[in-house]
């Protein structure tokens, strides 16, 4: 099969970890995949894990954007195209009208309110299929455009490297050594994008508490974005000691995480967090925001992860605190969320799910 993989997402951890995991997985079993953004970072990234990218101009939906993607479609003689932004939606909705490619639209949050007037009904009925990593997902999708049910949908859930992301102790103690933390302080790692939606701010508040109960620990804030000098000067504010990190190629991810002893991701919504799912197959203990589909990954029944409720950081110092004193409880919680990411969530069953969605949608008389 020949794929291309469009994205104008502006980080690394969401989107654009999948699109790189999915691209190298379709590559190992000889298929033709092309990745295509519109973000010099994100095309940096992709180099850097030895993917092939094409960079296309700018964040619009003109003519100079749709010549340059058809463009790319041609070269490749794509017979599928996957988009995962409202905006990635229409630009291949218009050079597909020049390259005759089905699209699949691989839903995902839309922060802004759901767009419905004509041209967009327009541009979602050129979709020939959707993908949704969570019931979550899939459940707004059709609350926010009703008739989408009636496309065909594929749930796939993101897989996980555990070969890649594992832990990785000598690596964990460089780490701690390279950002001056002594062995004995406790450290709690949050993973995600430095944006307002990630609620890096309600950590800050938790940690604050727990540190105030004489807990010697260290904030690590691993992640780049806009909120930086905000989330900085909140931390000083409560004098709480914190590294930011900016963003990490995977295997200094692999060494934070080893290093961690807690890992809090209190994001206000998500689909299926891969920055949860990382720390998981790394055995760290998780304690997540009940937001979105990260239960789905996490898990409900407490043995393979904590779920507290969002935008609560009282909730989430209660929750974070018997865990900092509780390491072997901790280690039990982390190998059994390894042992989850292992069983329900391996790497190659998403890579299966892709492609027996493109191969249908290529083929569908096969």
């Amino acid at each position: 099969m020949r794929v291309a993989l469009l994205t104008s997402a502006n980080g690394w951890r969401g989107s654009s970890a999948s699109y790189a995991k999915l691209a190298r997985g379709l590559g190992e079993r000889n298929h033709t995949v092309q990745l295509i953004t519109a973000v010099p970072r994100v095309t940096e990234r992709f180099l850097a894990e030895g993917l092939p990218v094409t960079e296309i101009p700018g964040r619009n939906t003109g003519p100079r954007e749709v010549w340059a993607l058809w463009r790319t479609l041609r070269r490749l003689d794509a017979q599928a195209v996957m988009v995962d932004t409202p905006r990635d939606v229409r630009l291949a909705a218009f050079a597909t009208a020049l390259h005759r490619a089905p699209i699949i639209y691989r839903y995902n949050l839309n922060y802004r309110r759901p767009r419905n007037h004509q041209a967009d009904r327009l541009y979602l009925r050129r979709l020939a299929a959707c993908v949704y990593q969570s019931r979550y997902i899939r459940e707004e999708a059709v609350t926010q455009i009703p008739w989408i049910a009636r496309l065909p949908g594929y749930q796939i859930p993101n897989g996980y490297d555990t070969d890649r992301f594992a832990p990785q102790p000598q690596a964990g103690r460089a780490f701690r050594a390279r950002w001056k933390i002594e062995p004995e302080t406790l450290v709690v790692l949050t993973s995600a994008k430095l944006a307002r939606n990630k609620g890096h701010e309600i950590a800050i508040a938790a940690l604050d508490r727990v540190r105030r109960t004489g807990v010697d620990l260290v904030y690590v804030v691993c992640g780049d974005g806009s909120r930086e000098a905000e989330l900085r000067a909140l931390a000083a504010e409560c004098a709480l000691p914190t590294r930011f990190t900016g963003l990490l190629g995977s295997s200094e991810m692999v060494a934070a995480l080893t290093a961690a002893d807690l890992v809090v991701h209190p994001s206000l919504r998500e689909i299926f967090p891969n920055a949860v799912g990382e720390a998981m197959a790394c055995a760290r203990t998780v304690v997540a925001a009940d937001a979105g589909g990260t239960a789905e990954l996490l898990g409900r029944d407490g043995s393979t992860g904590i779920l507290v409720p969002a935008e609560d950081p009282a909730a989430l110092a209660a929750a974070v605190l018997p865990l900092l004193h509780a390491r072997e409880r901790r280690a039990a919680i982390g190998e059994a969320a390894r042992h989850r990411i292992e069983t329900a969530f391996p790497l190659q069953r998403m890579i299966d799910g892709y492609e027996t969605a493109f191969g249908e949608l290529i083929d569908p008389g096969a």
